[in-house]
């Protein structure tokens, strides 16, 4: 009764599971996941509101037969792009450091 023996392989990760870094690091991923949803979803509705209540505004032409709306359009892909990069480095300067910890941890628990 008295010896430690290291726990089986499921116990492991359901502590890892309810670590606080583990917690941490879940959390960090959901307020980025959450500021990119909204960040997408606003420009996605301001698009699509302008579209249905200022449609003068919409066909103004810039150069040729582009036009402000197509522009907006086009402007969703570009918030993607942006929304994708700064998950990108997001992930590489704060997820990826707490998750190697983690690992590191777990694994000189398995040995």
């Amino acid at each position: 009764m008295g010896t430690m023996s290291s726990p089986p392989d499921g116990d492991r990760y359901v502590a890892v599971h309810d670590s606080a870094r583990f917690k941490d690091l879940r959390r960090q991923l959901q307020t980025f996941i959450l500021w990119a949803s909204v960040a997408f979803t606003g420009w996605w509705f301001l698009t699509g509101l302008l579209g249905a209540f200022a449609p003068g505004f919409y066909r103004r032409a810039v150069i040729g037969t582009v036009n402000v709306g197509l522009l907006f359009v086009l402007g969703s892909f570009a918030v993607v792009v942006v929304i994708i990069l700064a998950y990108l480095r997001f992930a590489r300067t704060k997820l990826d450091p707490l998750a190697e910890e983690i690992r590191a941890d777990l694994e000189r628990g398995a040995r």
